[in-house]
């Protein structure tokens, strides 16, 4: 039987999933092995292995925090849009099958920056047996080649849904929030990429804290909510003024 939702929505967008699709059934079973993989750790077996577990929380919570935001965007596309076509099929494997293949890689890049910042690391057994400085461009090679993928596929998602626009029954309103979605994606691809070409260009030591642009993803959230909440404005002060004019004809 088909799980069926309730329809809450948002305060500018109408939720047009009703039922949870075979799709959604499929990506919510990986997002959920996605954050088992994660949660994956070696059993204490001693006491200061047991003491020195609140570190691996620190690293799985910041794991958890990042599925959650990509399983959000994921799950709100579907509910707005209740998209099954072969486009949005494809986009989402791809998805999901990067999801998979960028777990462990993403629990080494977390286990690593934890350690690092709580004093994990000691003369004897240093953060550069682990990591060189040399291989951190490569790591944020990998890493921000797997931002630019999913928030690329994102983008390509809300744009098919934007094309669809019609079919799907997008209202003005609706419209200018699904194209605030193309654009912060696209903003955090290019990000992505800048900061993978200032790893290569920058002196090694320099290069290491590149990753601290990633907090800038903010900064094109809050450019495109502009432009998205200035265009709603407009929008509405239109429709304001036809009702006016309407309402005076009679």
């Amino acid at each position: 039987m088909a799980r069926h939702y309730a329809l809450r929505g948002e305060r500018h967008f109408q939720w047009r999933g009703r039922d949870v699709s075979r799709i959604e059934n499929l990506s919510d079973i990986v997002f959920a092995l996605v954050l088992a993989l994660a949660a994956t750790q070696s059993i204490p077996t001693t006491f200061d292995e047991l003491a020195g577990l609140w570190r691996d929380a620190l690293s799985l919570a910041a794991c958890f925090a990042l599925i959650i935001f990509l399983w959000r965007t994921h799950h709100v596309f579907f509910r707005r849009y209740d998209l099954q076509d072969s486009v949005v099929s494809t986009l989402n494997a791809v998805l999901l099958f990067l999801l998979l293949a960028y777990i462990y890689p993403l629990k080494f890049m977390t286990d690593f920056v934890i350690n690092l910042y709580t004093g994990y690391y000691t003369a004897a057994h240093p953060p550069n047996a682990v990591l060189e400085y040399a291989q951190v461009k490569w790591l944020y090679l990998i890493y921000g080649g797997f931002f630019a993928a999913v928030f690329g596929l994102f983008a390509l998602l809300y744009a098919h849904a934007l094309r669809h626009a019609d079919d799907i029954g997008l209202d003005p309103v609706e419209r200018i929030y699904t194209r605030y979605e193309v654009e912060f994606a696209l903003g955090v691809v290019v990000l992505s990429i800048l900061i993978v070409v200032s790893a290569f260009m920058l002196p090694t030591t320099y290069s290491a804290f590149v990753g601290m642009a990633y907090a800038l993803m903010g900064v094109v959230a809050w450019i495109a909510g502009g432009r998205a909440t200035a265009k709603v404005k407009t929008v509405d002060s239109t429709a304001s003024a036809q009702t006016k004019t309407a309402s005076s004809d009679q």
